[in-house]
């Protein structure tokens, strides 16, 4: 699986490695770098990348930051040598859609990154007056935009593209992070400020269903 004709941010200070990844990438698709939280944060708004590689330990600071300093984040796959469980639980808390532990080779890299990079004519997907685009990151409701954190988005995304499905909690997180899932509390405690925002613009229109011993459902047509 390639990525290609994709508008890539590469964050990362390890010069070498960056280039190695700018080598790789750049064959294929139009590449951006940085090696600060502040230079990323820079490009991230003014680019519009279609995929962000993140490096966590930079000279300015957490990569994680960049999670609250850029609204409608792309999706962020997260490479770093920190491999503990409880920074991939941050991590994914966030709105990363995926973590990978260096050393990884850029082969290993590009197939877990086309994994999140929906095609344009998949990226968007209407449900009940509710429209999704992966690749914009949007969310809105009859034309009125809905605000949603990048983990919101995420699970948001993975509901409706499975509407009328029953789905736990575990379920959600293996399917929409491509992990064993760590703390089910997290999706839970997403799906509960989701319903929020939702119920705040679409009124009377329940979304998202609960069932006991079944999980969580978006409302098909």
């Amino acid at each position: 699986m390639s990525v290609e004709g994709r508008r890539l941010l590469i964050i990362e200070d390890n010069l070498a490695q960056q280039k190695e990844l700018c080598d790789w990438f750049g064959a294929k698709n139009e590449v951006y770098t940085a090696t600060t939280v502040a230079r990323g944060t820079e490009l991230a708004k003014s680019k519009s990348p279609d995929g962000i590689i993140l490096d966590l330990v930079l000279p300015d600071g957490s990569g994680m930051s960049l999670f609250e300093a850029v609204e409608n984040l792309p999706p962020v796959v997260i490479l770093s040598d920190i491999s503990s469980e409880e920074s991939m639980i941050e991590g994914f808390s966030q709105g990363a859609l995926d973590y990978v532990v260096k050393p990884c080779s850029p082969e290993l890299l590009e197939m877990r990154l086309s994994l999140r990079l929906l095609p344009a004519q998949r990226a968007t997907i209407s449900v009940n007056g509710l429209t999704v685009n992966s690749a914009k990151r949007t969310c809105a409701f009859h034309g009125k935009e809905i605000s949603l954190t990048s983990s919101e988005f995420n699970i948001l995304f993975f509901l409706i593209t499975h509407a009328g499905q029953y789905f736990l909690p575990n379920e959600i997180y293996e399917s929409v992070w491509k992990m064993k899932s760590l703390h089910t509390t997290t999706i839970k405690r997403h799906i509960s400020t989701l319903r929020i925002k939702l119920s705040e613009v679409c009124g009377d229109t329940k979304m998202i269903y609960t069932q006991f011993g079944k999980g969580y459902c978006f409302a098909g047509e």
